[in-house]
């Protein structure tokens, strides 16, 4: 029988590792007009998540055979430092694919502790743990749930008004404590949530930001607001989450 990993153990000090994981998130980083990486967010069935990037020489072969959602046993790969300016998970490495990588079809798992919100009071005061936020130079991006209470009105701030970057959209959100947090997409997902919220505006909608970023005008700065960080941020309307029925009878 095959031994699974658990993504806490990996380490570059010892390879033949064999996981069986989730596919959170996958998502396409541009190279260049001719080359992409694809990287992924994975989890195992304990709930641990970790990186891992498909550079340019397999991206294209992979983008068809992983999907989100899907389980995956992967061996024969690489795990190094997670050095990004921003991560994804709060895992201390992440996984590179290379030649001989084997990705094959799993049987999905029981899972737990997959959805980490970071309560609105840790980001209210400024205290988020270590499991979110690494540091000023390294920052993680966090997941938040919230009852969607107030949209903006939709801007483009580019000089050419068709262009997809300049898109934002302001909108609150508010937890069990109605406590509430500003927020605002930017470009696609910025179009995309104001066509959403269209249908949203006359319910209370709870919604989950997932891999979205606090912007913070200097540590311990009560002026703040939560921002989405093209590709990787997404957005779940009426999660199927225990949250969401709290969050319900708190807004209702």
């Amino acid at each position: 029988m095959v031994k699974h990993h658990h993504l806490y153990e990996l380490s570059p000090m010892v390879t033949g590792w064999t996981i069986c994981v989730m596919v959170l998130r996958i998502y396409k980083k541009i190279l260049n007009p001719n080359a992409f990486e694809l990287r992924l967010v994975l989890a195992d069935e304990w709930g641990t998540q970790i990186e891992a990037t498909i550079g340019p020489r397999f991206s294209a072969f992979y983008f068809d055979r992983i999907k989100e959602n899907q389980w995956k046993t992967i061996t024969t790969f690489l795990v190094r430092p997670n050095c990004e300016a921003i991560k994804t998970t709060p895992h201390q490495f992440r996984i590179l694919f290379m030649d001989h990588t084997i990705v094959t079809s799993s049987t999905p798992r029981e899972t737990g502790l997959l959805n980490k919100f970071t309560p609105f009071d840790y980001i209210v005061d400024d205290v988020v743990g270590n499991d979110t936020l690494v540091d000023i130079s390294n920052i993680s991006l966090i997941d938040v749930i919230g009852a969607l209470v107030n949209v903006g009105i939709m801007t483009n701030t580019a000089s050419n008004e068709n262009d997809m970057a300049g898109f934002k959209l302001p909108f609150t959100i508010m937890d069990k404590n109605k406590d509430t947090l500003v927020c605002e997409a930017y470009g696609e997902i910025a179009v995309d949530l104001e066509k959403r919220f269209r249908a949203f505006r006359k319910n209370n909608v709870v919604i989950a930001l997932a891999w979205w970023k606090i912007i913070r005008f200097y540590p311990g700065c009560n002026w703040f607001k939560i921002v989405s960080h093209a590709p990787i941020s997404t957005m779940y309307p009426e999660p199927d989450v225990e949250e969401v029925e709290e969050i319900k009878m708190v807004v209702d």
